[in-house]
């Protein structure tokens, strides 16, 4: 039996792909293709794994939906004890549907509109992370209309290189999330005095896919010296530190040797007693635990290269259009004595940029025979769309050693319900 480091609960058995013990070509047969395929055990194992490197901190996990926002996912997050962090009322309505405690939920985003923030406070949630003055001031008024006083973290842009791919880099001065300390600090005057915000800590999020603690380290000194200079101006003590998520995983062969207990290890010294900290993964839970299966439909040669052209599309997953990300991809069965051979790995979409993989090698696959993309439970569904008018796939789930179908694929039919065409 062989298990791959960039696949959490799927493994080899007998040449055939399995998601614990069951062959994903069975659940293919009966959900079709293309189909996300997410171990729910797994990730509910590498939630424990996660929880356990903070033992001896103060500490809330707050799952970032914007993963991975299947409400099964949820659901098994839920259960096995997380928080979450939603960055809308929509990722704050699938996680209540899927029984979040609202106590243990915080909103993020640069662009809260009233509606976010007003629902965010009609739940009941633990506290916004507060991007602006201007976002302060506002849920300051919402806060005023429904007579209550919500809850605000600020977060600090703390200008360090988390060196990771400038799409998900998010922790330098010139990115849009976050105050300078210069600026932040000018403000805290202005955001203490609002009768309907309680300012109650400080955060930053340094970008995803890092394997270093170095950053996050660089990033906490930045905050603690930052509240050190402006603890004269607050009007309430500081109980939340928000140190944000990006712990980096692997999508390929190569292991990863770092991971939450080298991160704790390197910054539980720096932490002052009494302070709250909040993390906020998203990626390490669920990436590793979902493939995205799909069909061979044609076998393309033209110009001396070899087209494998998929059922799935980057409308499915637009990671490798987007981002240039590598993902480990091969046939759900293998065949001892088939030949390896390279191919550009694509999808059905009317786009050059639909491609998965470029001359990548892999043994032969034959029209009709189902081939994995792994690592694809986070940031794959959640970035779908219907472009191309292609349905949205199907989702099924693991669990309890058990499969299920976790959402159906759309139908043609749902893709126009909402549209309302002129009447002749």
């Amino acid at each position: 039996m062989e298990r791959f480091p960039f696949a959490d609960g799927f493994h080899d058995a007998d040449d055939a792909l399995h998601c614990g013990g069951i062959p994903v070509a069975d659940i293919a047969a009966d959900c079709g293709t293309p189909l996300y395929l997410y171990n729910l055990d797994a990730i509910a194992a590498r939630y424990r794994s996660y929880e356990d490197a903070f033992t001896e901190v103060e500490h809330l996990t707050c799952y970032a939906v914007k993963a991975n926002a299947s409400l099964a996912v949820l659901r098994a997050l839920a259960r096995a004890g997380s928080g979450f962090d939603v960055n809308s009322r929509g990722e704050l309505y699938r996680a209540l549907r899927a029984g979040a405690d609202p106590s243990r939920v915080t909103m993020t985003g640069v662009g809260k509109t009233r509606q976010d923030i007003d629902d965010g406070l009609a739940a009941g949630i633990l506290l916004f992370n507060a991007e602006s003055v201007e976002e302060c001031v506002r849920i300051d008024e919402v806060a005023r209309n429904r007579g209550v006083v919500a809850t605000v973290v600020l977060r600090i842009n703390p200008d360090v290189d988390a060196h990771t791919h400038p799409y998900i880099a998010t922790g330098l001065a010139e990115h849009k999330f976050g105050l300078s300390a210069a600026d932040a600090e000018a403000a805290i005057a202005r955001i203490a005095s609002l009768e309907h915000v309680r300012l109650a800590g400080f955060g930053m999020h340094l970008g995803s896919m890092l394997f270093d603690a170095g950053p996050w380290v660089e990033g906490v000194r930045t905050l603690l010296a930052f509240i050190e200079r402006v603890r004269p101006s607050l009007r309430h003590p500081v109980t939340h530190l928000n140190i944000g998520g990006g712990i980096g995983v692997p999508y390929g062969d190569a292991p990863v040797d770092f991971g939450p207990g080298a991160l704790v290890a390197a910054i539980a010294p720096l932490l002052p007693r009494g302070v709250r900290l909040l993390s906020e993964p998203g990626r390490f839970l669920v990436a590793n635990a979902g493939v995205l299966l799909a069909r061979a439909e044609y076998i393309k040669r033209n110009n001396q290269r070899s087209f494998l052209i998929l059922d799935a599309g980057m409308n499915d997953l637009i990671r490798p259009a987007l981002y240039e990300a590598y993902h480990e991809i091969r046939p759900v069965q293998l065949h001892p004595g088939r030949a390896i051979v390279p191919y550009d790995v694509v999808g059905p979409v009317c786009e050059s940029g639909d491609t998965f993989a470029v001359q990548r090698r892999m043994q032969e696959v034959r029209e009709g025979e189902l081939v994995a993309i792994f690592s694809a439970g986070a940031y794959g569904s959640s970035m779908s769309s219907t472009y191309n008018s292609r349905p949205l796939a199907a989702e099924a789930v693991l669990e309890n050693g058990a499969w299920r179908l976790a959402r159906a694929r759309q139908t043609l039919e749902q893709l126009t319900e909402n549209e309302h065409p002129a009447q002749e």
